[in-house]
């Protein structure tokens, strides 16, 4: 029997910097391989192979990709032996000796042909850093545009009528459950801004799951805060709770999972728009809770088209970003020793358990 895959952003670049959970992540895991070495398309392809051999086995995986590059892994993680394997300079082992394992692989590359490249690599390294400080400050201002738009919108909201209704969907959803075990909750990234705008994997995330809960809304009118209080209701049930957060706002929650119920919550808005599909899909309506003769529209117009304004020149630099980063990760893999990636690669599909 074969196995499952599962696929997530392994980190997104929001208007609070980027941000991943990797280091949750760690924390779940019990083994982590801690891949380090310049950055490099061909680890995908050991990632890959990691997984697929995973998936052989029957086991279920979840895959986390780079927003920046298609089809680019960061991570593996073995969900059955909750094992990572892991591409990251954002955290480093911690536990050696007991879980965490340190694996370089700069001797799989040709010193001679590093050398030379060096100088323009590092050339262009520097150079491309200014792109993605650029991007990340257009963003900052974006999410003071959004915050702008959302107080322009929280006036006209019936906040006793957004109350009523998530009791309803508690009630509805989680009812009289209660299990006597602690809830398990965990932390993942379903979108990202990419070189082709907001991305997401809510299919991925979604596809094993009966009932799917579409949150229709404004900015600011507590759609973050409507799925936190359901996910926290169900974890004082005992039911383990994913909370999914925001590719563009660090601090907001774009969605839930909840295993057990088989339900999923998401934020069904621009810029990640959904609609009833499938049997088990549903709207939860904040549109009704939602005054719009107290809405000043010229306003909201005007500072709808700055913020996209903002997002379009962001994407413009992340765009920019990435292509640099193409260029210089394809000069890291023009060095590589072929025989000894091949070893490489063989070694760690091995560790498979």
């Amino acid at each position: 029997m074969g196995g499952t895959v599962t696929h997530y952003m392994g980190k997104s670049y929001t208007g609070q910097g980027v941000k991943n959970f990797y280091k949750e992540l760690i924390h779940e895991a019990k083994k982590v391989y801690f891949f380090k070495g310049p950055t490099s398309y061909r680890l995908t392809e050991v990632l890959k192979e990691i997984g697929y051999a995973a998936i052989r086995r029957g086991k279920k995986m979840e895959w986390f990709y780079d927003p920046l590059h298609e089809e680019v892994l960061e991570a593996v993680y073995v969900t059955d032996s909750k094992t990572l394997y892991l591409h990251t300079d954002a955290v480093d082992p911690i536990y050696y000796g007991a879980g965490h394992i340190w694996v370089p692989y700069y001797e799989t590359y040709d010193d001679r042909k590093l050398h030379d490249l060096a100088p323009l690599i590092r050339d262009k390294q520097i150079a491309n850093d200014v792109w993605l400080k650029k991007g990340l400050q257009t963003l900052s201002r974006a999410k003071v545009i959004h915050d702008e738009w959302e107080q322009l919108i929280q006036p006209a909201i019936d906040w006793d009528g957004i109350n009523a209704l998530l009791e309803k969907i508690k009630k509805k959803c989680i009812g009289n459950v209660q299990l006597q075990k602690k809830s398990d909750v965990t932390h993942r990234l379903m979108g990202s801004l990419t070189p082709t705008g907001a991305q997401d994997t809510l299919k991925s995330i979604s596809k094993n799951l009966k009932s799917r809960l579409y949150i229709k809304g404004l900015p600011g009118s507590g759609k973050s805060s409507f799925m936190k209080k359901f996910g926290e209701e169900a974890k004082q049930q005992g039911l383990d709770i994913r909370f999914i957060w925001c590719g563009l706002d660090a601090n907001s929650v774009d969605g839930i999972v909840v295993p057990e119920l088989q339900l999923c919550m998401v934020d069904a808005t621009s810029p990640h728009i959904y609609d009833p599909e499938r049997e088990g899909d549903e709207i939860v309506d904040f549109l009704p809770h939602i005054n719009q003769e107290l809405l000043d529209e010229k306003k909201i117009v005007e500072v709808r088209q700055r913020y996209a304004n903002e997002m379009e020149l962001a994407q413009d630099y992340i765009s920019t970003y990435a292509g640099e980063s193409k260029t210089i990760r394809m000069l890291y893999d023009s060095t590589i020793d072929e025989e000894k990636w091949t070893t490489f690669q063989k070694e760690m599909i091995a560790t498979i358990e």
